[in-house]
């Protein structure tokens, strides 16, 4: 996929290189425009820069908040520690599992 920057200079070694627009990260993520305008409003989405009418997201702010995302669901399901728990199988017997 190009980037905002090589869409418009055709080369990597661009200002904006790293930079990705609003539609180029709608298509990664795989939403929709308004999804991304909606985390804006409610202060969730990923941080945004803004040059008058261009809206930018830098490419290492996107995969900070990404992680930060899934560490958050994570830690709400109770993935984000071990948690060791006893089963009874079929035989009767308990097994130890953890995840």
């Amino acid at each position: 996929m190009k980037h905002a920057t090589e869409a418009n200079t055709g080369s990597e070694n661009s200002i904006l290189a790293g930079y990705v627009t609003p539609t180029e990260l709608c298509a990664e993520l795989r939403k929709t425009p308004r999804t991304l305008a909606r985390w804006t409003a409610r202060g969730f989405g990923p941080p945004r820069i803004r040059v008058e009418r261009m809206i930018l997201y830098r490419i290492a702010d996107v995969r900070a908040w990404l992680t930060a995302h899934l560490e958050r669901r994570e830690l709400r399901r109770g993935q984000g520690t071990v948690v060791q728990a006893a089963i009874t199988t079929r035989a009767g017997t308990e097994e130890k599992l953890c995840r």
